[in-house]
């Protein structure tokens, strides 16, 4: 019970010296509000209208480059030049000017209509339309204090850019006050320009731009020209000042804020402050008035009066009656809590001490049951983007509500997919090894996902779930809306998505040793084009069965991909029969020329691509069948090969184990050669090459003449060299043939007889059939390169 009357009294305590500090401290401050709430009053004038300044100088200076950005349009210029022959071709230039004057005006919110008038035609050439200068004059100034004569001399006698405040025929027909900027055009022809160039602007932005950074709304905000007109006004009343006041108050340096002051107008005490435009020959002034901050400062006074009487007259009994009401509830807690945790803390007979355990357990359990509540939601959110992106939409107000439950909030219609495969990541492990590998793709996801959503997040809102065994990203394109977007935007975002995506792959490749590829789908509007935006990513993802892995593959790099497969007969035999020789370096040249021509440029479909592997898998088979290898364990080591090649992800794995396959194969035929008699091999070469231009020279006379049967010579010869000996003999002549075209001008019977063919017809036939051409061909094709041959 003393502990209990400790804490009530020590609380009773700690009110009346709450309650003093403020009371001392508000006196105090009291004292010095008037001049720090001024100072701080002058100072955010000056800033604030330094802001007006610069934001409105800033549009008026893009508002005087549009004259020198349309001096450089030759075909505004060939315009001019041509106003006095107004032919159809002159009206079809004008009514692309037209379009151009618009997107001008589109792309400057600060204009409200421009227009060119064309002194030889006497017409006016606007961002809407092409007419002659009265129906501009009815159209524009009609009813207002502007006459057609002050207007056509405005037209025809300014010298220099200038701004002026004018009346203009709104849309709705009332006639207001704007500004206005005029200069002749081109402006370097100002004393006799063919030309002249009128901006109206919207005094709405002026308004709007002083109205962002206004201080109170009843201060009074004017621009006042050199000499103290004034240009523009918040509100109906015109500027106080003479033009000699203007000047010779003007700051020396533009942009420059003078000293606020306090003056008194009209009677009023007011705050005035002032700077000068950096563009024009101008002057912003502010005038606040002072009553402003004495209504609050009295107000300020008042209330600190009353509440320091009131607080020392009740305090003292109001922090006691506090004290003791806001005791009865920790009394209560105490009474309820204490024999319910008493054995389970190690201080029951704290207060404090019990009911921080108590408050401790009861976070906890929170944090738990929160986290348990954020992974449901991601598993559902995960589950309802998956959905999106296989194309099955629920109902429009069903799947905003799901959206709005999960969290997901779409800024736009413009939607892209990342599709992310994850391919090598054991180097984020080398030095720990967390439980097992679901614990690690689990991590891994987690360092991809967060990185590549914040990389990819300055192009819009990303969600990510994961799809059969891959990661992807749904991108909600900012500002991306249906028709938003040009092509030119379009394909610009797209490139944005991939040099990001690019970006986080090298960061964190080199900061988490992960390594992974990625396909890119190009920019669809709405929900059901997310389907349409998945598929294309999966699309693009298959080309890393070309490209190679660790790629980022977007739609430009495989816009045109090759429709066309290179893999002639010719070179298949010849690789066949490379291999069948056991040939290695010459099989590796064919297989390399194969992939090289192939993949070179652009890459191909990848359903060619598919179909050269399976071309060369069968090349492989057919090379092995020419072989005959029977050997069991060459036949397992086949088996095993031809599985490796069929679980390659990409054609530079393919390309290894094709290498590797041929390597096996050209080691065991070279083998097997050096078990024959290499002698006989030779005596038969040395034969061919002696008596080739025998006609009689085949199979049966060379059996004869080193006394073997027929059947065994042709054998051997092929399992020796690869090739058949007819063909091989054929083929040797050909040889002998094309050394006689390339030296020697003999006709094409002579050389027939002399490498030993029975007549031209069977010559001409075998040499195109080895070399695709006639021998005559060859003839003329060796003479352009030999032009010395006679």
């Amino acid at each position: 019970m003393r502990k209990r009357k400790s804490i009530l009294l020590s609380w009773s305590l700690s009110y009346l010296v709450i309650l003093l500090i403020p009371i001392a401290i508000g006196a105090a401050v009291f004292a010095e509000a008037r001049g720090m709430l001024e100072e701080e009053v002058n100072r955010s004038n000056k800033v604030l209208l330094s802001q007006v300044q610069e934001s409105i100088d800033s549009q008026l200076a893009d508002v005087i480059g549009i004259g020198s950005q349309l001096a450089l349009d030759s075909q505004l210029n060939s315009f001019i030049n041509h106003a006095d022959e107004p032919d159809a071709r002159w009206r079809l230039t004008a009514t692309e000017l037209i379009r151009s004057f618009k997107s001008v005006r589109v792309g400057n919110g600060l204009i409200r209509e421009m227009y060119l008038y064309v002194k030889d035609a006497d017409v006016t050439l606007s961002s809407s339309s092409l007419a002659q200068k009265r129906l501009t004059y009815e159209m524009l100034y009609r009813g207002t204090d502007v006459t057609q004569g002050q207007w056509t001399q405005l037209m025809d006698t300014t010298r220099e850019g200038v701004f002026r405040n004018m009346q203009l025929l709104a849309e709705d027909g009332s006639v207001a006050d704007t500004l206005v900027y005029v200069q002749p055009f081109p402006l370097r022809a100002s004393e006799n320009s063919p030309a002249t160039l009128v901006v109206t602007l919207d005094p709405d932005r002026f308004q709007q731009a002083i109205d962002n950074v206004r201080l109170e709304k009843e201060s009074t905000v004017f621009i006042v020209d050199s000499e103290g007109r004034t240009l523009f006004s918040t509100g109906p009343i015109v500027t106080p000042y003479r033009s000699d006041q203007a000047q010779a108050d003007r700051p020396e340096m533009p942009g420059q804020v003078r000293e606020t002051s306090a003056e008194e107008w009209d009677g009023e005490s007011v705050t005035v402050s002032r700077i000068s435009s950096g563009v024009q020959d101008w002057e912003y002034v502010s005038i606040v008035s002072t009553e402003i901050y004495a209504r609050k400062l009295t107000v300020i006074r008042d209330i600190t009066l009353a509440g320091v009487g009131g607080g020392l007259l009740l305090g003292g009994l109001a922090a006691w009656w506090f004290a003791r009401r806001n005791y009865r509830p920790l009394s209560r807690i105490m009474s309820i809590v204490s024999d319910q945790v008493k054995g389970k803390l190690e201080q029951p007979g704290d207060e404090f001490g019990i009911l921080h355990g108590v408050l401790t357990q009861t976070l906890e359990e929170q944090d738990r049951f929160a986290a348990r509540v954020r992974e449901q939601q991601s598993i559902m959110r995960g589950g309802f983007l998956v959905r999106l992106l296989r194309g099955r939409l629920p109902r429009e107000e069903e799947a905003e509500a799901e959206m709005k439950r999960l969290g997901i909030g779409f800024e736009s219609e413009a939607f892209a997919v990342l599709l992310l495969q994850i391919e090598n990541y054991e180097g984020l492990f080398r030095s720990r090894e967390p439980e097992d590998e679901e614990r690690k793709r689990q991590f891994v996801h987690l360092i991809l996902t967060n990185v590549l959503e914040e990389m990819i997040g300055a192009v819009g809102p990303v969600y990510s779930a994961e799809l059969d065994g891959k990661i992807a990203f749904l991108v909600n394109v900012r500002g991306g809306a249906a028709g938003a977007q040009s092509e030119i935007d379009q394909e610009q975002t797209e490139r944005r998505i991939a040099a990001a995506a690019a970006e986080a792959q090298e960061l964190i490749r080199s900061r988490f040793l992960v390594t992974f590829s990625v396909g890119v789908s190009r920019i669809r509007c709405g929900l059901p084009q997310i389907a349409f935006c998945r598929r294309e990513a999966e699309e693009a993802l298959e080309y890393r069965l070309i490209l190679g892995i660790g790629q980022i593959i977007d739609p430009e790099r495989i816009r045109q991909p090759k429709e066309e497969l290179y893999y002639p007969l010719d070179l298949e035999r010849q690789l066949v029969n490379y291999i069948a020789t056991g040939n290695y370096a010459r099989s590796t040249e064919v297989m390399n020329e194969i992939l090289m021509t192939n993949f070179a440029g652009e890459p191909l479909s990848v359903e060619l691509a598919r179909c050269l592997m399976f071309e060369l898998i069968g090349t492989m088979l057919k090379a092995y069948e020419q072989v005959k290898l029977d050997d069991a364990e060459e036949e397992t080591r086949r088996g095993e090969l031809i599985r490796s090649l069929f679980a390659c992800e990409t054609f530079e794995e393919i390309e290894a184990e094709l290498l590797k396959m041929l390597e096996s194969v050209c080691q065991t035929v070279q083998e097997r050669k050096r078990s024959h008699n290499a002698e006989l091999k030779q005596q038969l070469l040395e034969f061919v090459r002696e008596n080739y231009a025998d006609v009689n020279l085949g199979l049966t006379s060379i059996s004869e003449r080193f006394r073997f049967h027929p059947a065994y010579v042709s054998k051997y010869f092929k399992e020796q060299t690869g090739t058949n000996l007819i063909d091989y003999i054929n083929q040797y002549r050909v040889n002998e043939a094309k050394s006689i075209l390339e030296r020697e001008d003999a006709a094409v019977q002579e050389v027939s007889e002399r490498v030993g063919f029975l007549n031209s017809s069977s010559f001409i036939r075998v040499f195109k059939k080895y070399e695709g051409i006639t021998p005559g061909q060859y003839k003329q094709n060796a003479r352009l390169i030999h032009p010395d041959i006679r």
